[in-house]
Formats: C-alpha cells, structure tokens, sequence
C-alpha cells in the first residue's frame, strides 16, 4: 500500500481545524480528511503532554479531480461552508 500525499490543506483561522486534500500515488483520484484538535485533561490513565489530540471525523469518497475534491470538502465539512 502506498501513502498518499497531501496536495492541499485549509485550515481554520484558531488552527483548530484543518482539511487535508490528498492524491493517490498514481495521481488519479483524490480525497479528504478532515483534522479537529481536541482539547482534554489528564485523568488517571492518560497524560496528554500537548493538552489533546488530532481526531479525525471526516474522510470523504474519492474524487477524479482537486477541484472536485475541494468543493465538496467546502460543502460536507461543516465549518467551511461558505468559507473563502
């Protein structure tokens, strides 16, 4: 198996939040991730030493192109809905 590149990221102005746009290796399809930080404390299992963690709740189907890709990142992913 191999690793998909990252082609293009958007991210949230507070760098809580981004969306990886990723090529397969033969540059065919493409498809997204999205990345959210979050913010936790210690208990009595976990340390957190950066305060969280990248969680990622959203990964799309593929696509045959970026742009596709790209639009319909900014229509699925909820906070860049009409987002520049």
């Amino acid at each position: 198996m191999q690793i998909w590149s990252i082609e293009k990221t958007l991210r949230k102005d507070d760098g809580t939040r981004s969306v990886d746009i990723r090529v397969s290796p033969d540059g065919k399809l493409f498809r997204y991730y999205e990345n959210v930080w979050i913010t936790v404390g210690d208990d009595e299992l976990l340390h957190y030493p950066d305060g969280g963690y990248w969680s990622c709740p959203e990964m799309s189907g593929y696509y045959e192109s970026l742009k596709d890709c790209e639009l319909g990142a900014r229509s699925d992913v909820g906070w860049l809905v009409g987002s520049p």
